[in-house]
Formats: C-alpha cells, sequence, structure tokens
C-alpha cells in the first residue's frame, strides 16, 4: 500500500514515487485534510484530480493505493473519508456500510491481455482467451506467434480488476462461470501472483513470454494489448473508440452501480470506476467532498483523467452523478 499526502505539489513529483508529500501554502494548515483509498486502477487519476483541487480549492488529501477490495473494507470501516472501487458494492456491503453508502462513477477504463513478446501479434478469439487462463494454451506458437513459453501473472491482491475480468471470462465460458466464478479474487487454475497493477506491470515488462490482465493506460514497450474478440466477432484493441462504444452499453441500476461483462460492441472488458462516501458526513468534511466531487465530474476533471489513458464519462451519467451530491448530509 502506498500512501501520499497530495497538497500543493507537483504532478511530476506526485508520479515520481515519493512516499509522502507537505508542501503546503500558509493557509493550508487551516484546511480539513480528508483521507481516501484509492484502487491501484485509477490511483494516477485521482492525484492529478487532487493536485488540481489542493492548487485551486485547497482541498488537501491524504490517499492510500491499494485494491479495490481493501479500500472497500477501510471505507466499511470507517477508516477513511471516501474510497474508490472498480467493482460495485454488493448489496450486503451497501446494506452493512455505518453511516448509509453513495456511489459516484467518475472515470472508467479498458483492461487489456497484456503480453511481453515483440514481434507477436496476437489475436485471441473468445474461446482463446478463457484457454489461456485455463492454462491448456501454454506457448505463443499455438496462438501464431514465434515458439516462446507463456508465464501467466494474475492479481493476488483483492481487485476491481480481477472482478471484472473474472465475470468477462465467466460470461462466455460456462465451465469458467461454474469452476472459478468472479470476484475480486478467485482461485486461479494456473499461473503466477502479482500485487496490485503497478507490481503487474513491474512483471509483464521485466518477463519476456509473461501475459496478464491490466489497465490499458499501463500499455507501452516492451508490452502490447492483444486484440480481442467481443460478442459480434469482431476483433478489436482497447482505445479510446472501442472503450466508449462498449461503456454506452452498460446498464445502470437506481444507485448507478453495474456492469456488462460482455458488451454487443466495442472492446469487451470494459469497468467504470465510483467513489464511494457516506450519506452522513461530518460538517468539516461535507464542503470539501462536495468540492472534490463537483470538479472530478466536471469536463476540467474528465478531461484530467482522458489525459491520463482513462475512459471519460457521458455526459448523462455525470449529470445523475452530480444529482446525488443533494444527498449528503450531516
Amino acid at each position: 500500500m502506498k500512501r501520499y499526502f497530495v497538497g500543493l505539489v507537483g504532478m511530476a513529483a506526485l508520479l515520481g514515487g515519493c512516499a509522502q508529500f507537505s508542501k503546503q501554502d500558509d493557509n493550508s494548515a487551516a484546511a480539513t485534510v480528508l483521507k481516501g483509498s484509492v484502487s491501484t486502477f485509477a490511483a494516477h487519476a485521482y492525484f492529478r484530480w487532487f493536485n488540481q483541487l489542493a492548487v485551486n480549492e485547497n482541498v488537501n488529501v491524504e490517499l492510500d493505493s491499494t485494491g479495490s477490495g481493501v479500500s472497500t473494507r477501510r471505507f466499511m470501516a470507517g477508516d477513511v473519508d471516501f474510497a474508490s472501487t472498480d467493482s460495485p458494492p454488493s448489496s450486503q456491503e451497501i446494506k452493512a456500510a455505518p453511516r448509509g453508502l453513495l456511489a459516484f462513477p467518475v472515470t472508467a477504463g479498458s483492461i487489456a491481455v497484456a503480453y511481453n513478446l515483440p514481434g507477436c501479434k496476437l489475436r485471441l478469439s473468445r474461446s482463446q482467451l478463457v484457454d489461456l487462463f485455463l492454462g491448456r494454451i501454454t506457448n505463443f506458437a499455438q496462438l501464431g506467434c514465434q515458439d516462446q513459453p507463456i508465464t501467466l501473472l494474475h492479481r493476488r491482491d483483492p481487485s476491481g480488476t480481477t472482478a471484472n475480468f473474472t465475470a468477462s471470462l465467466a460470461a462466455v465460458s460456462s465451465q469458467w462461470r461454474q469452476t472459478y466464478g468472479s470476484g475480486r479474487v478467485v482461485a486461479w487454475p494456473i499461473g503466477t501472483a502479482v500485487v496490485g497493477s503497478d507490481g503487474m506491470a513491474v512483471e509483464l515488462t521485466a518477463i519476456r513470454g509473461s501475459v496478464g490482465y491490466i489497465e490499458s493506460l499501463y500499455i507501452r514497450f516492451p508490452l502490447q494489448a492483444a486484440s480481442l474478440e467481443n460478442r459480434a466477432g469482431q476483433f478489436v484493441r482497447p482505445d479510446s473508440s472501442s472503450g466508449a462504444r462498449a461503456l454506452a452499453s452498460i446498464d445502470l441500476d437506481n444507485r448507478l452501480l453495474g456492469q456488462n461483462p460482455d458488451p454487443p460492441d466495442g472492446y469487451p472488458i470494459v469497468n467504470l470506476n465510483w467513489i464511494l462516501v457516506p450519506v452522513s458526513v461530518s460538517a468539516a468534511r461535507l464542503p470539501a467532498l462536495k468540492t472534490s466531487l463537483s470538479y472530478i465530474l466536471s469536463q476540467a476533471g474528465q478531461d484530467d483523467a482522458e489525459q491520463l489513458g482513462y475512459l471519460p464519462l457521458p455526459m448523462p451519467l455525470r449529470n445523475q452523478a452530480l444529482s446525488q451530491l443533494s444527498l449528503l448530509k450531516r
């Protein structure tokens, strides 16, 4: 788990990996400091957003970057003012939230099947994708590339990325659904476990012949993203256009929660990220929370995330999320 203080600091310093930041202006000592726990998938977006909020609104934040499962648990325990998750909270979690729970969708992304084998252009059918993670495909030669044993990687920590990825496997394979299911943690039949999106990126980059699943914004040389077959039979790479088409097919409930593990169009594995906040908020923190959510859901906030490789939310969904601000109370 990485912990950061986001005050009046430069973005270059934030993304440089330092453990703590404490540079503040003369007025910040009196400012409310929010505590948040964010998923590793969306961490870069949150660092950018709260850097902007610190500079322009004097909203200072202590952020922990960890998996969605840990973030949700910290929210349920009342350890943080907000948490971010890439998998919707369950009905049991919603009922058990001690101060109530509101979920604000704030950004989205595509989950890539990433691999490290220069010269290979990987196209995976729906059945090949499942067979790969079942351990039936063990060499790139079985997929039309050069002879290279496959080192399969998966997440060990409770992860929203895992929940969304395994939901897609379960949607296209009855064997996967009945044997392994989906969730933030599953009993993988094969592979080496890594922690966090950053950990997945490091191991994929270090191991020639490795394959894993990771947010598409992490794809850079020597990593590539496989083209995946969608429900319509098209082979699609993760990009802003294909991600937006899939995102449009997600139907959300009255809590603005939901997912579509097998969209009819676009890139087949996309996920939303939500900020979870309590319905009942202390008077000292309520203004800072509202200011933060308003900025994140604004056009400027969405532009910040898009510049980092995330998918912006459609305007109707942003308006629905903004309408929930009136539900926050002291």
